[in-house]
């Protein structure tokens, strides 16, 4: 069997080594073809969002660097293992990155499975995945994250085999060796990936509200200022201006590799009482810039006292919202990790249907039911209450049939192709057979 390896391991975690080492010993021993890559090592860039890999060079990511030879390699291969710490219930950044460009592998073109809005495949065949994920001890909460996101990637890019494994630090490696070795002959056997339907839930915090006097908004799009992210955390932010909180907005894809900049917004959230998160669902969770930067932000904090309050905003291309659910379970994770209260989300679905890069405030229609709805959460947020079930629920439903929108978003990327000219060529499969 060929395999190829995606090690997201970061620099200075030794746990990665291990695992590494003794899955090598394992396939080895089976007789494997193997190829292993530590993704920290290879030049792969963050995916802009640009759809370019749909609507301009089908299939093949506009950013030339290693992640189109590892996307060829992960096409052909007969089953690839992920390695990575748990964060935040997720992969590592260094792993998301690369699962980024993933979003070349499949067709722009809606279909619906298991009722469900997905993009349809691109290719006749995908690889087996297996999923090893690491923490320091059991956290039944963060390990139901990671298998609910390993079975929504599974859905995502069409597995006929998968599965997905935990270990623990203080394991042997033994220990470490026996249960990688369970976990590949479950991904031989079949599907073995858990059918964990829902992302775990997060307590919200049950502190006394006290108004908030000052917030920031950190954004999580590449399309920064004119993106849905900030077009609906702006509107949420100038609703809480109107209440008298002083506010802030940061674009993290300006600041996220500058040092210097990472720096002074991390001082700067020292004197946010509350701090809220608006960004793009990118393959079933968290975009990789945006999971590197609350890395930073939890890594930073952990010396200090616990303190200051973290809501999110997640949209998606997706009609139903549903799909954003294991993200937002990531941002509570996070909370919990820094020592936020955790004061709840908003999930909404077809964000860029919804927004068409426009400042939320002037938009009429299907969004008034929204502001209505953002308007409670603005209320309640800046009187230091968490986001109202019945807000998030209203948000959370589709502002238009699932039918049509698959239908309308279908031909919307027709016609951007024919516009490119690469009409034929939308359905391109680069990879096939390349290497």
């Amino acid at each position: 069997m060929n395999i190829l390896i995606l090690d997201g391991t970061p620099a200075g975690d030794l746990m990665g080594a291990r695992v590494a080492g003794e899955l090598c010993s394992v396939l080895k021993a089976k007789g494997h073809e193997t190829e292993h890559v530590l993704l920290r090592e290879k030049e792969i860039g963050h995916c802009r969002g640009c759809f370019q890999c749909w609507l301009k060079t089908p299939g093949v990511c506009s950013i030339d660097d290693d992640n189109r030879e590892l996307v060829a390699k992960h096409i052909n291969s007969d089953m690839v293992i992920a390695l990575t710490p748990v964060t935040f219930g997720a992969f590592s950044p260094e792993l998301k990155k690369f699962a980024d460009h993933l979003i070349q592998t499949i067709s722009p073109f809606f279909c619906t499975v298991n009722g469900e809005t997905h993009h349809r495949q691109r290719y006749d065949r995908y690889p087996a995945f297996v999923s090893i994920g690491w923490l320091p001890g059991p956290d039944a909460l963060q390990e139901e994250g990671f298998r609910h996101l390993f079975y929504r990637n599974t859905i995502n890019f069409y597995t006929e085999k998968d599965a997905c494994g935990i270990l623990y630090t203080g394991m042997s490696d033994g220990e470490i060796r026996e249960s990688i070795a369970s976990v590949l002959e479950n991904a031989e056997r079949g599907k073995f990936a858990a059918h964990v339907t829902s992302a775990p839930k997060f307590q919200l915090s049950a502190t006394a509200p006290v108004p908030v006097r000052s917030a920031t908004l950190l954004v999580g799009s590449p399309r920064m200022a004119k993106s849905t992210s900030a077009s609906i955390g702006g509107y949420l932010f100038g609703k809480f201006s109107e209440q008298g909180v002083r506010t802030e907005t940061i674009q993290i894809y300006k600041i996220f590799e500058n040092p210097d900049k990472m720096s002074r917004m991390l001082e700067s959230l020292d004197h946010s009482e509350l701090v809220v998160l608006a960004f793009p669902l990118y393959i079933d969770s968290i975009p990789a810039p945006v999971l590197e930067t609350l890395r930073a932000i939890a890594e930073y904090r952990r010396a200090k006292a616990s303190g200051g309050r973290f809501a999110a905003i997640a949209n998606c291309g997706f009609i139903e919202s549903r799909h954003n659910e294991n993200a937002l379970a990531s941002c509570a994770a996070f909370a919990r990790e820094a020592g936020y209260s955790w004061m709840g989300s908003v999930s909404i679905g077809g964000g860029e249907g919804l927004v068409h890069g426009k400042p939320f405030s002037e938009l009429g229609g299907p969004a008034i039911p929204y502001k209505k709805n953002l308007d409670m959460v603005a209320h309640a947020l800046a009187s230091g209450k968490t986001v109202p079930d019945d807000a998030r629920r209203e948000l959370a439903k589709p502002f238009t049939p699932e039918w049509l929108y698959r239908a309308i978003g279908s031909y919307g990327w027709r016609k951007q192709a024919r516009r490119n000219g690469v009409q034929k060529e939308i359905g391109a499969r680069p990879y096939a057979a390349a290497v």
